[in-house]
């Protein structure tokens, strides 16, 4: 057998290859194309659309004048919070006097290193 025939046969193949990978690519980019034509397609109509519906919106002012209705509590009841009469005076001697839990202090610094 002829090495120039295998070695011609050998090109022949690779440039087939070669000659399909270029049309693949090729045919990606019209199908890039072509997607990027649909999506600036639909951008435009919603666009459209929209720039439409701003347009018909009707802005009126209008004053209302009518008198406020306010209602102010001046003696509130809290009816959810009941403690006994024992119970109330702590509290109260507590926050007459605050004080840390269990007459402790806050400990110290760490010494710098």
């Amino acid at each position: 057998m002829n090495p120039y025939l295998i070695i011609a046969c050998l090109a022949g193949i690779l440039a087939a290859g070669a000659g399909g990978f270029k049309l693949g690519a090729d045919h990606e980019i019209a199908a890039q194309a072509r997607e990027d034509k649909h999506v600036a397609a639909a951008v435009a109509a919603a666009t459209d659309v929209s720039a439409k519906a701003i347009a018909g919106i009707k802005v009126t002012n209008t004053t209302i004048r009518q008198e406020l209705e306010r209602e102010i509590r001046t003696n509130t009841i809290y009816a959810e919070c009941k403690h006994s009469p024992g119970g109330l005076s702590r509290l109260n001697e507590a926050l007459a006097k605050p004080q840390p839990a269990g007459g402790r202090k806050l400990p110290g610094s760490d010494p710098a290193r």
